[in-house]
């Protein structure tokens, strides 16, 4: 009995697994092309009991960890390097690959974390996780193709070579340029409130995510000294 479920968990599991194939490259091209939609699909989702949400798609956390998981591949490839282990959690979290692609994905995480919780302040909720889950899960869509173009922008800048400098430089800025304006959009739309006050909202959960963001690169890498 105990091999017959194991083995239904590995058939399971391979299902799972193999249909990513399909349902990455639709998801990507679905919050490229739609992403305001996609944020709704989400929202949407979250209403269904558990077993009918994201049944055509990646659910967007995991979205999220797969593009990471993908992009770690192609630094593994091309040889990049990936980061100076200076201090102890440095260490624990280049040990392996796995735990890099967890920290990175948290790393990204916070994008959609200030993002939903800026939304949840808006409406006038306290930030409560029932609040934040749902506009959670939406973000999390906008910031895994953030986090795919910022990448392929770094690795192209890794690469050397005024070409590729270049293109990386000018992609860094169009992904930001285009995940604002998404997000001024996303809370004009969802807030009905003026496209002044929306991107207010954009630039400052942005700005809230990459400091955390920043602060916790430092702080794992170390301080250098001086």
């Amino acid at each position: 009995m105990d091999f017959l479920k194991l083995l239904k968990s590995f058939e399971d599991l391979l299902f799972e697994l193999l249909s990513w194939i399909i349902y990455y490259p639709l998801t990507l091209w679905r919050v490229i092309t739609t992403p305001l939609a996609m944020v709704r699909y989400s929202n949407h989702e979250q209403t269904e009991a558990v077993t009918d949400r994201y049944t055509d798609t990646l659910s967007p956390p995991l979205f999220l960890l797969v593009t990471i998981a993908l992009l770690h591949g192609v630094e593994l490839v091309l040889g990049l390097p990936v980061l100076t282990a200076k201090t102890a959690a440095a260490r624990a979290i280049t040990a392996s690959d796995e735990n890099l692609i967890v920290a990175r994905s948290m790393l990204y995480a916070l994008l959609p974390l200030f993002a939903a919780w800026r939304y949840v302040a808006a409406k006038g909720h306290p930030p409560e996780r029932k609040y934040l889950r749902a506009p959670f899960y939406g973000q999390c869509y906008l910031a895994a193709v953030y986090a795919l173009g910022l990448a392929t922008s770094v690795i192209l800048i890794q690469r050397g070579g005024a070409l590729p400098v270049m293109i990386g430089e000018i992609g860094a800025v169009l992904i930001t340029l285009w995940y604002l304006g998404v997000q001024t959009l996303q809370f004009r739309s969802s807030l009905g409130c003026g496209t002044g006050r929306a991107a207010w909202l954009a630039i400052r959960s942005y700005f809230e995510a990459v400091i955390v963001f920043v602060t916790a690169a430092i702080v794992i890498s170390g301080i250098p000294s001086t």
